[in-house]
């Protein structure tokens, strides 16, 4: 039996099988925070079909640290925006994240241009939580609520110094009301 080589068509199917095969393994502290914006801890080779699932748009990498080579060329090779926000922790008695530089993150998360949208730092704990924080803050939820969230996440890695971050955050926010989120009211921001 002759077979004749596989066709772009062939191969592009067998592609999608196989990564339709493979274990679906989301990033550490996966979860959507709203419609077409995602948080989580940083994602590893493993968790890579699952985020071409997502169809990213856009990733924001918060954290002080390098990116690892493996993810810049995961980012490249699927032809998505991202951004490398260097963003200290909060650290008891002195260090507090820059909060002209959380707002500028949020204009960012919450432009609907770039969605949809991965933010992570390296755990999806402390950095990304706070940032959820500020933005459940402009969805109007409660404070109790919003400590429920980011206690959720943080498990026994709880910080103080994150939830007076969260509730203390005041900044302006500038975003084009053109392209906000429909669940985000002119008010908010």
């Amino acid at each position: 039996m002759i077979m004749s080589p596989l066709t772009r068509t062939d191969e592009r199917q067998l592609e999608q099988a196989e990564r339709q095969s493979q274990l679906i393994v989301p990033p550490l502290n996966f979860a959507m925070i709203a419609p077409g914006i995602y948080r989580s801890g940083f994602p590893n080779p493993k968790s890579q079909p699952f985020l071409l699932q997502l169809g990213l748009r856009t990733i924001l990498y918060v954290y002080d640290g390098d990116c690892q080579p493996y993810h810049q060329e995961f980012i490249r090779n699927n032809n998505i925006n991202y951004k490398h926000f260097r963003v200290a922790a909060n650290k008891e008695p002195f260090e507090e994240m820059d909060h002209s530089l959380v707002a500028q993150i949020l204009a960012e998360v919450l432009d609907t241009r770039n969605h949809p949208l991965l933010i992570h730092c390296n755990r999806g704990i402390r950095r990304v939580g706070c940032l959820v924080g500020c933005i459940r803050k402009l969805q109007g939820w409660a404070m109790t609520a919003i400590f429920d969230e980011y206690q959720r996440f943080s498990g026994t890695k709880i910080r103080i110094s994150d939830q007076e971050f969260i509730e203390v955050f005041r900044h302006p926010v500038s975003i084009d009301p053109q392209f906000q989120p429909a669940w985000l009211s002119d008010q908010q921001t």
